[in-house]
């Protein structure tokens, strides 16, 4: 990062994740460096502004999954930045592809976290291989759809709920099905349904290893050229079938100096402090409730943050450690700081015992707002983390809480606490509840919010 600035005109940093742009954009904000995020998540409209902005050079880097595709023409991206390996040298060749476009000499850079966990994989190894893994559902999951259509036929909603799988799996399944004659789509006047042919020939995986094979060795093939000691450019020619007998002289292997990341103890402070000072929001607000956006201290995904959760859940750890309560107590008050409050409200845990209240009461404590004990399940419900799609966590959650003295929250401003935040299904429902109940305004408070099922 404090070389950052040193870099000529505008580039490109490619990240794995939706959320990782979210994250290198905050903190090259917090760093002061005009940047901004892109990803398939937003809407059209933002796409085609950051596009435009680009173009303009509006920032000093977009900060984007391989989402920013080909369609961007811009002659003179004068760096790429990747923070993880792409997923083959086809994709490394055609994202450092859009820079250098006037011919002018343009700065490619590519970090790999070479550092072996437990098990002895390398820490950047694990997300392309997970998607691998998640690319395609496993064969489990494609007999379940089976096997539930053997039993009736099912609209795709019933299928989800059914299997309990999410929806982009769902959808994957049945196209194959239907390809291999295993089930066919039937309209019965509006709505369209699934059905399991009769004599349908044995699920045919035989494409899918083959598939498999092939996006490993791509992925080992990219894990080659980091590791390579000739010309890399000449590595991508001859991958791509390219035999070009040009002598390269570009890369850190031929007459460019390699370069390692030392950061500097004034990056790592700086670094530690937009640790502690950066929080995921939670986008909650509804026209259907009072529920405001809330905020959470962290990503569970953070290590520190996720082991320390899982310790005192999880290991009988006993409670909540204090530095999450510090964490928590920074959160609220950089997003509502300045706003009051009459009550805490702690959501009643499914299987954590009493850390949650705990952590509550010592949050009352400190921030000398009332604690309430007064939201209760009406019913048993599993464990949110049991389920894999919106369906099934609203279902879970669905008119199971209630509140023994609704006179107390009516017109009050009530900070509605949690320790996970997941798909926000369980604080939408009580959000509706309060909200019945004519409590004035909802904020949610976690320790942490969760990336793609991390728990």
């Amino acid at each position: 990062a404090e070389h950052f600035n040193n870099l000529e005109g505008t580039g490109i940093i490619y990240t794995g994740t939706r959320v990782n742009t979210e994250i290198y954009s905050r903190w090259f904000e917090f760093l002061g460096i005009n940047t901004t995020e892109y990803n398939a998540g937003l809407d059209a409209e933002s796409r085609k502004e950051i596009e435009l902005g680009l173009m303009r050079n509006r920032w000093k880097a977009v900060i984007s999954t391989n989402a920013l595709g080909m369609g961007i023409d811009k002659s003179d991206i004068r760096f790429i930045v990747h923070t993880q390996i792409p997923a083959s040298p086809i994709h490394y060749y055609q994202e450092i592809g859009r820079a250098g476009r006037d011919g002018k000499p343009t700065k490619l850079i590519l970090f790999y976290n070479s550092t072996k966990d437990e098990r002895g994989i390398e820490e950047d190894y694990k997300l392309p291989k997970a998607f691998i893994d998640g690319g395609r559902p496993s064969i489990k999951n494609y007999n379940k759809v089976i096997n539930v259509l053997k039993q009736e036929q099912l609209g795709e909603r019933q299928i989800i709920k059914a299997t309990n799988l999410k929806q982009t799996q769902v959808r994957v399944i049945k196209a194959d099905l239907i390809e291999q004659g295993i089930i066919k789509e039937v309209i019965y006047g509006r709505s369209k349904k699934y059905e399991y042919q009769f004599n349908a020939p044995e699920l045919n995986t035989k494409t899918f290893d083959d598939l498999r094979e092939i996006k490993l060795k791509e992925l080992n093939a990219m894990i080659e050229y980091v590791n390579l000691n000739s010309s890399r450019m000449k590595f991508l020619c001859d991958y791509l079938g390219d035999n070009t007998h040009s002598k390269f002289q570009n890369c850190d292997n031929t007459t460019l100096k390699r370069l390692l990341s030392n950061p500097q103890e004034a990056t790592v402070n700086k670094l530690k402090e937009f640790r502690e000072s950066y929080f995921p929001e939670l986008i909650v607000e509804s026209t259907k409730s009072n529920v405001v956006n809330g905020v959470a201290a962290s990503y569970y995904g953070v290590s520190s943050i996720g082991a320390a959760i899982h310790r005192s859940k999880y290991e009988n750890g006993g409670d909540f450690p204090d530095f999450l309560l510090r964490l928590t107590l920074k959160a609220f008050r950089k997003r509502f700081g300045q706003e009051h409050f009459d009550l805490i409200v702690f959501i009643p845990p499914t299987e954590s015992g009493d850390l949650v209240k705990n952590l509550a009461e010592k949050l009352s404590s400190v921030l000398r707002v009332p604690i309430s004990y007064k939201l209760i399940k009406t019913c048993e419900t599993k464990p949110q983390k049991v389920f894999k799609n919106g369906y099934l966590k609203r279902e879970n959650v669905a008119n199971v809480f209630d509140y023994t003295n609704p006179h107390e929250i009516m017109g009050k401003s009530v900070i509605l606490f949690d320790d996970i935040f997941d798909s926000g299904a369980t604080i939408k429902e009580i959000a509706r509840l309060f909200t019945k109940y004519d409590v004035k305004k909802i904020a949610p408070l976690v320790i942490a919010r969760t990336v793609g099922g991390d728990i």
